[in-house]
């Protein structure tokens, strides 16, 4: 990201308190027990969708230390979307010099992802390819 200081971009500071958000339920997320790999990654491609407002669905797909895909789709906003155009955001999860997996996000009719989401979408990658390379 851009800095925010002085000559730093607006929408970098604007996405600042999204990043800390994103940071803070991440946290909250990697800190909770739960029973697996699975689990972790279905909570985590929710968050995706939850902080990203133009992610219709979120499909993280690893394979470190096994192959699995998690999937979550946001709730259907009311009326019409603004805009037809659709527009499917992948990014890769490289940790250590291998791909560890992808985080897939599709605006699904909701328009083209915004610097700061693809900014924010990142963070979180670069997040979940930290938590991968913890549980190798």
């Amino acid at each position: 990201m851009t800095g925010t200081g002085p000559g730093g971009s607006e929408s970098a500071m604007l996405a600042a308190p999204a990043v800390i958000t994103l940071c803070h339920e991440y946290a909250a997320l990697a800190g909770a027990a739960v029973a697996g790999l699975a689990e972790f990654l279905a909570d985590a491609a929710a968050l995706a969708v939850r902080v990203l407002p133009t992610a219709q669905s979120a499909c993280i797909r690893v394979r470190v230390p096994e192959v699995v895909t998690a999937v979550a789709d946001a709730d259907e906003p009311p009326g019409p979307p603004a805009r037809s155009s659709r527009e499917v955001l992948a990014i890769p999860l490289v940790g250590r010099g291998d791909l560890a997996g992808i985080l897939e996000l599709d605006s699904a009719g909701r328009g083209d992802f915004p610097t700061d989401e693809r900014e924010l979408a990142e963070v979180l990658a670069v997040l979940l390819t930290l938590s991968l390379g913890n549980a190798a």
